[in-house]
Parts: C-alpha cells; sequence; structure tokens
C-alpha cells in the first residue's frame, strides 16, 4: 500500500510539474507576443508569470530583460540577465544582451567583456560583432571597432544596421564618400530607417549637396516627426542653403519637441541676430548658455553685451 501511494504522489508531482511547465510556456509566448506589438506593460506581466511557474525558464529572463530595457529599468534587466546566465553559462544571447546593456550604462569595460564571451561562445554572431564594435567606437578605439563592423557584415551581408554603424564611423573619420556608400546600403535594405536617413543627410550637408541633404531630412522628418535631431539638422542645411526664415522654423520645431535642446536655442539665436532680430537673438543666446551650451556664453558676451 505504501509503495501504490508513493507511486501515486510520484505520478501527481510529475503531473503537476509538466502542467506548470506548459502553463509556463503559454505565459512566455503570450509575453512575447505582446512584446512584439509594443505592449510593453503586458508582456511584462506575462512573462512575470512565466517566471512564477517555471524559475528555470532561461529564455524567459532573457525575453523580459528586452522588456525592461524598453521600459527604461536597464538594472533590472541586467539582472535578468544575471539570472539567465547563472542558469546556462554557455548563454551566448544573454551575454551578448548583457553586454549591449552595460554599454548603454556607459560601462564598457565589463560590456566588452561580455561580448567577447559571446563571440567566443558564438564566433559567427554578427549581433555580438556589431555591439562589440560600438562599444570600441565608445572609447575611441576606431581600428577595432571598423574591424568589428567589417566581420558582421562578412557574417551578414544585408545587416542594414551594421552598414549604417560603419557608415557613422566612416562620418567621424571625414571620410563622406565612404560614409554615403555604407548609409546608402543601409537605406537600401531598410527605406523606413529615419536615423539612417538623418545621417545621409547631414553627410550630403557636408559635402555641400544641400538639395540631396534637404530631401532626405524630409524623408526622415516624415517617418520620425518627433525627433528633434532631424529638424535642429535640417534647420542647420536650411541656414547654409540661404533660407534663414525656413531655419527659423526648423530650430523652433525642434525646441517644441525638446525645450531644454540648448543647440537649437542657440542655432536660432544666430540665425535671429542674422536677421536683424537682436533682442530675440539675446534671449534665444541666452537660454543656451542657461542650458550649459558653452559656445553660448562666448557668443553672448560677444555679440549682446
Amino acid at each position: 500500500m505504501t509503495r501504490s501511494i508513493t507511486h501515486s504522489v510520484v505520478v501527481f508531482i510529475c503531473a503537476v510539474s509538466v502542467s506548470l511547465a506548459q502553463e509556463a510556456s503559454t505565459f512566455h509566448q503570450s509575453g512575447n507576443s505582446k512584446l512584439s506589438i509594443g505592449d510593453f506593460e503586458g508582456a511584462l506581466t506575462d512573462l512575470n508569470r512565466a517566471i512564477e511557474l517555471d524559475a528555470t525558464l532561461m529564455t524567459a529572463y532573457v525575453d523580459r530583460a528586452v522588456v525592461l530595457q524598453q521600459m527604461g529599468n536597464l538594472q533590472k534587466a541586467v539582472q535578468d540577465l544575471d539570472a539567465a546566465i547563472r542558469l546556462d553559462s554557455t548563454f551566448a544571447l544573454a551575454y551578448c544582451n548583457r553586454g549591449v546593456l552595460l554599454e548603454q550604462q556607459g560601462i564598457h569595460t565589463e560590456a566588452l567583456t561580455d561580448l567577447n564571451r559571446a563571440l567566443k561562445l558564438d564566433a559567427y554572431d554578427a549581433v555580438a560583432a556589431l555591439n562589440r564594435g560600438i562599444v570600441y567606437a565608445r572609447i575611441k578605439d576606431e581600428k577595432a571597432a571598423l574591424a568589428d563592423y567589417n566581420h558582421a557584415i562578412s557574417l551578414n551581408l544585408n545587416y542594414a544596421r551594421a552598414y549604417y554603424q560603419r557608415g557613422l564611423l566612416y562620418a567621424s573619420q571625414n571620410e563622406m564618400d565612404k560614409a554615403l556608400a555604407d548609409l546608402n546600403h543601409c537605406i537600401e535594405l531598410n527605406p523606413s530607417d529615419a536615423a539612417a536617413l538623418c545621417d545621409r543627410a547631414v553627410a550630403h550637408e557636408r559635402k555641400g549637396d544641400y538639395k540631396a541633404a534637404l530631401a532626405d531630412f524630409d524623408r526622415s522628418a516624415t517617418l520620425a516627426p518627433s525627433d528633434h535631431r532631424t529638424f535642429r539638422n535640417r534647420g542647420i542645411t536650411r541656414e547654409k542653403a540661404g533660407d534663414v526664415a525656413g531655419a527659423i522654423d526648423d530650430y523652433t520645431k525642434a525646441i517644441e519637441l525638446y525645450p531644454d535642446y540648448g543647440m537649437a536655442h542657440f542655432d536660432r539665436g544666430v540665425a535671429r541676430y542674422r536677421k536683424g532680430e537682436k533682442e530675440a537673438a539675446c534671449a534665444d543666446i541666452a537660454k543656451a548658455a542657461q542650458l550649459n551650451y558653452e559656445q553660448a556664453v562666448f557668443t553672448l558676451k560677444e555679440l549682446c553685451d
């Protein structure tokens, strides 16, 4: 009788265990579905429940870290990736994602350690190679950054973000033709990439092709109408092309989107000064100085004292 009861208990516990695992998987899948449509609160609720039901479900920790990152809680996201790595110390994706989060918090040395580990575990991980390149670029090791961007592209010839990052690196080195080639390729692969369009516009502007620059800025502004950077940069191009009034309109839009945008206050002030609107100009430049835009401090003394 005791043997039979023990058997029944074991069967019952196993059945409950399987049921919990299945339920956890259902919540995990539901959380991922909500994540894919941008329902971060709903995704977090479901992934929390999945982990409550099965604390060994390491992919749920990785996915919850993505949700937490999107919600701006980077420290908790890192903690979830720590948990995933404790469950499996060979989980390359967890190291890669943790490296990205650490880089976003400015913890570059530890980020490189994680991305190195990810690539040691999976040498063909283009995402890890790209993100390690980004870290190298942040710490001004441009040679290593370029090598990683090249490697990422060699692993995935259609990797739009790798072309984008390499284009930015070339632009920072004033190699504008190479920058434009990469940004062109990025946009060919992803025509709706507003950031790439904005940065290609800047590259065109730096080469003096204002018409092409303005066309890209217009496309970028249509795709991302809340991006203050696009309007400020379009304003610079309009001003260089002689459209000071249009430039002021763009600087004003940038400030509406981001009231503490010191550079836009400064640029609008200088443009207004060019139009002979000294009082309004000095108010803008003073606001930029108040927002700790260093160039404004000197310009304020020069133009407005």
